[in-house]
C-alpha cells in the first residue's frame, strides 16, 4: 500500500536533532580550529600577525572545505556513491572536504599569491558552482555520468575563476548566498519560477537575488553598517562595502548559519501551513528576523563570551558549514517527504499551474 505523503508536517524530533546536531558542531568545530589556526596558522602570519589573522584562516579554511561540499552534492556523492552506509558515507566525504579545504586554502599561498586574492576566489568559486548546479540544476552536464559530470565541473570552476579573478571583474560578491539559501531550502524559487526551462530560470533565480541584494545594501546604507563611498574588492562591482565596526559582516555571517541549517531540519513547518508563495515569503523573512536577533546577541557578548569581533565572527559564520554537511551529506531534514498546502508532489512544483 503506497505511504500516505503529509501535508505541512511538525517533525519536531527530527527538527530538534537537527539543530543540536548543526549547531552543536559549529561551537565544538569552530573552537578547535580557531585553536588550530593560532598554533598553526595555514596563511604566511607570524609573531602578533597571528592573533590579527586566525579568523581569516577559519574563515577561508571552513569555505573552502563547504565548496567541496557543494561540488560532491553536485555530482551526486561520486565517489564516495560506492558507500553502502550512509553514515559512513557522509562521514568518509566530510573528512575528504575538509581535507580538501586546507590543501585548497593552502594552495593560494604555495602559488604565490597573497591574502588579497582569497575572497576573489572564493567569491568566484561559490557563484560558479551554485550557478551551474544548484540554481542551474546541471543543465550544462545532465545527461553525463558522474565522473564527466566531475571533471567538466572542476574545469569550469577553476577556469572561470582565473577568468574572473584576473580581469577587471576580479570576482562575484558572495552577498547574495543568504537569500539563494532563502530559496532553495523553502522552495521559493521552484515555485516562481516553475516550467520554465534552463538556464532561463536559473538566470531569472540570479536577478531576483541581486534585486534583493540592492535592497539590502540600501536599507544597510541607511542604517549606517554599510558605505555605497567605501572601495570594494575591485572597481567593477561599485557598490561600496561595509564598514568598520563589521557588524553588517557579522549580520552576513549569521544569516550564511541561520536559514538553511533552521529550515531544512524544521521542514519550513509552520510555513507550509500557508500557500505558495507567501508561505515561501513568510518563512524568508522569519529566517531574516532570527538571524537579525542572533546577531545582536553575539554583538552583546563579545567582551564577555567572545574575546573580541574576529572571534564572534567565526563562530557566528562556522554554522554554514555544518547547516549544509548535515542536510546534504547525513539526510538529516530529507529522511521523509512532505507537501506544502497546494503541493502535488514533494520537492516540485512543476505540475502545479
Amino acid at each position: 500500500m503506497e505511504e500516505r505523503i503529509e501535508v505541512a508536517p511538525l517533525r519536531l524530533n527530527t527538527a530538534v536533532k537537527g539543530w543540536i546536531i548543526i549547531y552543536g558542531l559549529t561551537i565544538i568545530t569552530n573552537y578547535i580550529i580557531n585553536a588550530w589556526m593560532k598554533a598553526a596558522p595555514i596563511g604566511p602570519w607570524i609573531g602578533e600577525d597571528v592573533l590579527k589573522w586566525y579568523w581569516f584562516d577559519n574563515v577561508c579554511f571552513m569555505l573552502f572545505s563547504l565548496w567541496w561540499c557543494f561540488f560532491f552534492a553536485a555530482v551526486g556523492m561520486w565517489p564516495f556513491d560506492r558507500i553502502q552506509n550512509a553514515f559512513s558515507r557522509g562521514l568518509v566525504a566530510t573528512i575528504v572536504c575538509w581535507i580538501l579545504g586546507w590543501f585548497s586554502y593552502k594552495a593560494i599561498y604555495w602559488i604565490g599569491l597573497d591574502a588579497g586574492w582569497v575572497f576573489p576566489i572564493v567569491g568566484s568559486v561559490y557563484f560558479i558552482v551554485v550557478f551551474l548546479s544548484f540554481t542551474g540544476e546541471n543543465w550544462l552536464v545532465a545527461g553525463f555520468s558522474a565522473p564527466r559530470q566531475f571533471g567538466i565541473l572542476l574545469l569550469m570552476c577553476v577556469v572561470v575563476t582565473w577568468i574572473l579573478t584576473m580581469t577587471y571583474v576580479r570576482w562575484i560578491p558572495p552577498w547574495w548566498f543568504p537569500f539563494c539559501q532563502m530559496g532553495l531550502a523553502t522552495g521559493l524559487f521552484a515555485y516562481l519560477f516553475r516550467k520554465m526551462r534552463q538556464p532561463t530560470k536559473g538566470i531569472a533565480m540570479w536577478l531576483l537575488m541581486f534585486l534583493a541584494v540592492a535592497v539590502w545594501l540600501t536599507v544597510s546604507a541607511r542604517l549606517g553598517i554599510w558605505d555605497y563611498k567605501l572601495e570594494g574588492v575591485g572597481k567593477f562591482w561599485n557598490i561600496g562595502s561595509y564598514d568598520a565596526s563589521n557588524v553588517w559582516l557579522l549580520l552576513f555571517f549569521v544569516s550564511c548559519s541561520f536559514i538553511y541549517g533552521v529550515l531544512v531540519p524544521l521542514h519550513n513547518w509552520p510555513f507550509t501551513k500557508i500557500a505558495m508563495p507567501w508561505g515561501g515569503i513568510l518563512a524568508s523573512a522569519a529566517a531574516a528576523v532570527l538571524s537579525i536577533v542572533i546577531t545582536l546577541a553575539i554583538k552583546g557578548l563579545i567582551g564577555t563570551v567572545f574575546s573580541d569581533m574576529n572571534s564572534a565572527l567565526t563562530y557566528g559564520y562556522m554554522g554554514v558549514a555544518w547547516s549544509f554537511f548535515i542536510p546534504l551529506f547525513f539526510g538529516i531534514g530529507f529522511e521523509k517527504p512532505y507537501l506544502w498546502v497546494g503541493q502535488k508532489t514533494p520537492g516540485t512544483w512543476e505540475d502545479v499551474d
